[in-house]
């Protein structure tokens, strides 16, 4: 019996310890690589995860800069209005000064903020708090995983593992070692390229092995079996320098900028034709709990460019109609500072960004700062598991049958769900689609009526609603049954409050939703 050796990278030698070779992570024993994402002809999407690490300051990331309150719980931290960086739709909002590259991208169409989410009964531990959002876990037994959301979706890919390992890796971090949230029980679904100078060693050279011989002991077949798991990852190493050589970046990123760099890599790839469907990237140092204006500042202005270059790479590799990136964070912070920076909070703004997103606009409403909660936070109007299933369902195509497996959706049901894209549809059912199309909403924006058009290819029940930003029905329309064919509704909307609004569209199994701005 040979072992192969990796003279790139030493082998720990306790089998129980993770494996890392040119940058890729293996953990031994239990646990392995999932099979690769089964590609659908149908589509080639991806997501890009971005997490920052500590806790990220959403009332100083998008800025309530007409709301005194906040100026009077921030005299030391409060960002100035005049200071903050204009949102085309949003007067009442504005962006930290350092985040001109995401300013440019909402202003231009390319980038949403959800606002406000959150879920009850925060955890201010990071680990804690890191593990919920990670898992998807919810407030009760029934709602809690061991389990990360993305590794639950992509595991449903391929449910023959482990007997079938992959040909491609089905999620890549870029990070010393994967996240919890490619997690299964005994297993994890991603590989880990420690860093951007591992990848390009990798591209520019293989690991060197040699055999050596095993005994045919428990601990020798034990090596023969982590072997087996070594042989198909140094595979994937072949397979993600194929895929770097055939694509080169275009775009310039910012010098010094790790975030940057690790998005180069992602653009890279994709564009060099890697099946991973998702990629996972991190900015960390988010626990500002003092000297947080220049800290902050430094961190955002990384993100903010990164993604900006990351952005205009994947509109110059022609690649950008595939992507959709999101930014996740463990909890928002206090709303009063502590005199030079802020301590643990709750919910907390985030950003969906892609040639797919219906950029541009603010969804979740304005932050609360008159009803917080017995800690001083901001309370959540959008629970965090809705946030992910408004982002991968409609990307993947997924019914809510295979959803609801993953996420928690009693939380979201689609008529809740935040229409974050122009044209994929919030909730899809087994069997549902084609069933109908939501075809327009007009006028839109509108002050004293509006017209939903649709269409349906058989007969099914239509029922038509209208909620506000909280999630509350404000006006439902029960069309009955109604057989195959294109058909117009009209709402009154001459009582209700300005502000935006979301118009759902249920024809049996099938929901679809879009947004309705109320003007006065």
């Amino acid at each position: 019996m040979k072992r192969r050796t990796f003279l790139a990278r030493t082998i720990p030698a306790t089998l129980a310890a993770p494996l890392i070779f040119n940058g890729f992570r293996l953990d031994a024993l239990g646990q392995s690589f999932l099979p690769a994402l089964a590609m659908d002809d149908a589509s080639d999407r991806v997501l890009v995860i971005i997490q920052l690490a500590g806790g990220n300051d959403g009332l100083n990331t998008v800025i309530p800069v007409d709301d005194d309150a906040y100026y009077k719980a921030r005299p030391t931290i409060g960002i100035k209005k005049e200071s903050a960086l204009t949102l085309n739709s949003e007067p009442l909002l504005r962006l930290h000064p350092s985040l001109s590259g995401l300013q440019h991208m909402f202003n231009d169409g390319q980038l949403a903020i959800v606002n406000n989410l959150g879920y009850s009964g925060y955890s201010s531990s990071h680990f804690t708090g890191t593990e919920i959002w990670n898992t998807a876990s919810g407030s009760t037994t029934a709602d809690s995983h061991a389990t990360g959301w993305i590794a639950r979706y992509l595991q449903q890919e391929f449910p023959d593992f482990p007997k079938t390992l992959p040909d491609y890796p089905p999620a890549v971090q870029i990070s010393p070692s994967t996240s919890s949230i490619f997690g299964l029980a005994s297993s994890t679904i991603g590989i880990a390229l420690s860093d951007p100078k591992s990848f390009y060693d990798l591209v520019n050279g293989k690991p060197n092995v040699v055999d050596d011989d095993v005994n045919d002991t428990f601990a020798g077949r034990e090596w023969e079996y982590i072997e087996t798991i070594n042989s198909q990852s140094l595979g994937f190493s072949t397979i993600i320098k194929d895929a770097a050589d055939r694509a080169k970046n275009i775009a310039t990123y910012p010098a010094g900028n790790a975030l940057g760099e690790s998005l180069a890599i992602v653009a890279r790839l994709i564009a060099g034709g890697l099946k991973s469907k998702v990629y996972m990237v991190s900015l960390g140092s988010f626990d500002n709990h003092s000297n947080q204006l220049e800290t902050h500042a430094d961190l955002l202005s990384r993100l903010g460019n990164a993604v900006k270059s990351f952005m205009d790479d994947l509109v110059a590799l022609g690649i950008h109609e595939r992507v959709v990136g999101m930014t996740y964070s463990e909890f928002g912070r206090r709303v009063s500072d502590n005199g030079s920076g802020t301590d643990h909070g709750a919910a907390a703004p985030h950003m969906v960004f892609g040639t797919p997103v219906d950029g541009g606009k603010m969804f979740g409403g304005l932050p609360d700062l008159q009803n917080l909660d017995n800690a001083g936070n901001l309370r959540q109007s959008i629970e965090f598991q809705c946030y992910y299933a408004s982002i991968l369902a409609p990307l993947f195509s997924l019914p809510d049958s295979r959803l609801s497996s993953i996420l928690p959706v009693n939380l979201c049901d689609p008529t809740h769900r935040i229409p974050i894209y122009k044209s994929l549809a919030v909730g899809v059912s087994e069997g549902s689609r084609g069933a109908a199309a939501l075809l327009s909403i007009s006028p839109a924006p509108a002050s004293m009526e509006s017209t939903l058009q649709y269409r349906l290819t058989r007969t099914e029940r239509v029922v038509i609603s209208l909620h506000d930003i909280g999630g509350r029905e404000v006006l439902k329309i029960d069309r009955g049954i109604q057989s195959a064919g294109t058909y117009a509704a009209r709402m009154d909307i001459s009582r209700l409050p300005a502000g935006t609004y979301f118009c759902g569209l249920r024809a049996g199994a099938f929901n679809d939703s879009r947004p309705l701005v109320v003007v006065r």
